[in-house]
């Protein structure tokens, strides 16, 4: 009875053993198509759909002092976008658009891993 237990915990708690390269491989397989994990070069640059992963780190880091906010603020940005909510310009919108919810896409602890490897890259 007690492993029937445990293993809902052990199921759900799997993100938590993710290694830095597997988080980082999530990272680029969620959101590289759009938004660009790493360098920006030229050619990265023409194809960018959304603002780059380190700049997205930037204005948060800007705008939540505290960590944990501002992973509490990519999760929820990542599944209710709101143009109330976003931390650029409007110029940003008009370039890029609305980001569309990643709800069902991504789970919420997978969101939260992407958000603590963006904003300690």
């Amino acid at each position: 009875m007690r492993k029937l237990l445990l293993l809902p915990f052990l199921l759900s708690s799997s993100i938590w053993a993710m290694s830095p390269e597997d988080v980082e491989t999530l990272a680029e397989n969620k959101c590289n198509e759009c938004h660009l994990i790493g360098k920006l070069t030229r050619d990265s640059f023409k194809e960018i759909k959304a603002p780059p992963a380190w700049g997205i780190a930037r204005k948060v880091k800007e705008k939540y002092k505290n960590r944990l906010n501002g992973i509490d603020y990519i999760v929820d940005y990542a599944i209710n976008p709101d143009s109330k909510k976003m931390l650029f310009p409007k110029e940003t919108i008009e370039r890029f658009g609305h980001m569309p919810s990643q709800k069902g896409k991504v789970t919420e602890e997978e969101l939260r891993e992407i958000a603590k490897y963006i904003l300690d890259k």
